[in-house]
């Protein structure tokens, strides 16, 4: 496996907050196990990337999740995590990467004036300083794939995962693309990047951004675009040019959940991204699909979530010699958005989850009710209010086998079943 782009000094590495070397003569590798076990990227200045009033998009939630995630960690289990706790806005030629010209050009305009200006059609609105902010969250997201690339372990963006914003526009709560713009250096220098996004709505930013690309996979599953921004994202788009077969939408009715998502997951995840034989993956982890998310219509649990991350995990460590990177994206609930993504990042650690009754710390509770006005979750989990899902298992069936006549692969219901 290729031990990465060494050949470029890491747009991270340059900025403050950088890993500082030992001097005992050990090695990297000889280290490796008393090494922390992945890294987590959180500036509390991405609170800046701040789209108004009563706006639905809040960092405040991504922040709860890493308050939450310091909070539950024992004495012992502190060294598991390394932080990355300063990030500078990624530079003008790194948004490049990905964004128009002209676009950047527009943003970086309003964001120097004194009003509100809508980015988009409507629910993207650039505000005086938007430009930093937004830069800021996408170079959270390169100093992530940076540390991916030289520590080989898993990388946490809890406040990335912004996948709407296409090359010339705003669109869908994102002004910049966080996640297009950590893939796309990469996809130049000719490496192979998975990327898989759980949003409840579709990644058409990275998907069409990607779309004629073999060098990334994209397998999304989301909430039928019919029903749900976006509108795109359908079974029948797999891809052109070089990127035929390589772009996978598994989307998904209303009132799906757990008993969709999982065996569709297991199914084919791990089939395609096996036979792509990806450097990185990358996972976009919306919690917007959770139960009672007020802006979507999927009823995904926490036990979904984790188990998803454990398998990719999984894959990563199989695959990529543990290069992973994990951010968030949608979630509009803050009791949903904060304990989910905390566990993610429990998980990427290799540390336990606490049980779903264990009690949330108090201090915790107290700066919830500080960030939402009303009070905090009890508990890691409860039971969630679930309503009658349309889904039965002859839907994964069909789904299977519309995934398997459209890609020419086949999915066995053993995912270990030869061929």
């Amino acid at each position: 496996m290729p031990a990465g782009p060494r050949e470029r000094t890491p747009y991270s590495a340059r900025g403050s907050g950088a890993v500082v070397g030992r001097t005992d003569g050990t090695s990297p590798r000889d280290r490796r196990d008393e090494a922390p076990r992945a890294t987590v990227v959180w500036d509390p200045r991405f609170r800046e990337y701040d789209l108004g009033p009563g706006h639905p998009f809040t960092e405040r939630y991504r922040e709860l999740s890493v308050r939450l995630l310091e909070r539950s960690l024992e004495p012992g289990e502190r060294a598991a995590l390394a932080w990355v706790r300063s990030v500078d806005p990624a530079p003008r030629e790194v948004l490049g990467t990905f964004h128009e010209t002209r676009y950047l050009d527009w943003v970086r305009t309003v964001s120097a004036g004194t009003e509100e200006v809508l980015l988009d059609h409507g629910d993207t609105p650039g505000l005086p300083g938007c430009y930093d902010a937004a830069a800021r969250l996408v170079g959270g997201a390169v100093r992530a794939a940076d540390r991916c690339w030289e520590e080989r372990r898993p990388a946490f963006h809890p406040g990335g995962g912004l996948h709407h914003a296409r090359p010339e526009r705003a669109s869908g709560f994102c002004i910049f693309n966080d996640l297009a713009v950590a893939i796309a250096p990469l996809v130049a220098a000719g490496r192979r990047v998975a990327y898989l996004d759980i949003d409840a709505h579709h990644g058409d930013g990275v998907m069409y951004g990607f779309y004629r690309s073999g060098r990334v996979l994209d397998i999304d599953f989301h909430q039928d675009g019919r029903t749900l921004f976006p509108g795109t994202g359908a079974l029948s788009e797999m891809g052109g040019g070089d990127g035929a077969g390589l772009k996978v939408n598994v989307p998904l009715p209303p009132g799906a959940g757990d008993e969709a998502l999982l065996p569709l997951f297991r199914r084919v995840v791990p089939a395609l991204v096996r036979s792509f034989r990806p450097e990185l993956i990358v996972l976009q982890h919306g919690i917007d699909a959770h139960a009672g998310d007020p802006l979507a219509r999927l009823q995904y649990t926490a036990a979904a979530y984790a188990e998803v991350d454990g398998l990719v995990l999984d894959l990563a460590r199989e695959l990529c010699d543990g290069r992973l990177l994990v951010t968030g994206g949608g979630g509009y609930r803050a009791e949903s958005v904060a304990r989910v993504l905390a566990r993610t990042g429990r998980i990427l650690a290799g540390l336990p989850l606490p049980s779903p009754e264990t009690r949330v710390p108090e201090p915790w509770r107290a700066e919830f009710f500080e960030e939402t006005g009303y009070p905090a979750p009890t508990a890691w989990a409860e039971p969630d209010e679930l309503f009658d899902s349309p889904w039965a298992a002859s839907d994964t069936e069909w789904t299977v086998s519309e995934l398997e006549r459209g890609l020419g692969v086949r999915f066995p219901k053993d995912p270990d079943a030869a061929p």
